[in-house]
């Protein structure tokens, strides 16, 4: 590979489709990159005219990699996301896409879905017990949301922890806080929370999850507030009656 066939993978226009490319070309481009460093390493004079001349293409092959895949990127949400809101599929491009390209345009597609359900939901269907399921995020441990079997009795009162992560004695003060405790009334599948950690809860089960997510599973009546019931004896979530 060199600087003359990587330009030449860069799309030409706003409007041209995405375009075909070999599927190691990021694997081929990296390689290059180093022969290109190594060969500048071994220059001893650093301003020769060799040493300007291999910086030059370094730095232009640099460059046109990132707008190749700054402008594929951009090509792929935008076809997802018109994909998600047409009635059949619209563009035999999908087959031109790299094996990671392909995952984002999934992810955005379930994405969109996810926020659809989370946002509009609630006013289109205010009866469905539908939960957003964003696509999930893959950390280097997950997150247990629930308390390693403890009783809510064992717990003691519950705790809201706060954004600063100061555990506070529940009222009404700070039931918006960043985290609230709740218990599940209904399994629910994998989803993703609004601090981006993954959760898996079951019915019976009393977790803290951010305010965010635990609002709208309160309003679909699949969790209900135990800090507000501690402090006052009925639920006071913000959209709860």
């Amino acid at each position: 590979m060199d600087l003359e066939e990587i330009s030449q993978a860069i799309p030409k226009g706003e409007k041209q489709r995405l375009k075909r490319i070999p599927a190691d070309f990021y694997l081929q481009a990296e390689k290059y990159i180093r022969e290109l460093e190594g060969e500048i390493k071994r220059i001893e004079n650093s301003r020769s005219p060799e040493s300007k001349m291999l910086r030059d293409e370094y730095e232009g092959a640099l460059s046109a990699l990132e707008t190749i895949f700054m402008k594929r990127i951009g090509k792929v949400t935008e076809m997802a996301t018109i994909q998600y809101f047409a009635d059949k599929p619209i563009s035999k491009d999908i087959e031109k896409m790299l094996p990671a390209e392909k995952r984002l345009y999934d992810l955005v597609l379930k994405g969109i879905e996810a926020a659809k359900t989370e946002l509009l939901g609630p006013i289109l269907y205010p009866d469905s017990d539908n939960v957003a399921v964003w696509p999930e995020i893959r950390v280097e441990k997950q997150i247990s949301a629930g308390f390693s079997g403890k009783t809510e009795a064992q717990m003691g009162t519950p705790a809201i922890v706060t954004a600063g992560g100061i555990r506070a004695e529940p009222d009404k003060n700070n039931i918006n806080e960043e985290y609230v405790v709740v218990r599940i009334l209904k399994d629910l599948p994998t989803f993703t929370g609004a601090d981006g950690r993954n959760y898996t809860v079951s019915a019976e089960e009393v977790v803290v999850l951010p305010q965010l997510n635990a609002t709208g599973l309160i309003k679909r009546n699949a969790a209900k507030l135990i800090a507000a019931q501690e402090s006052s004896g009925k639920d006071s979530f913000p959209g709860k009656n």
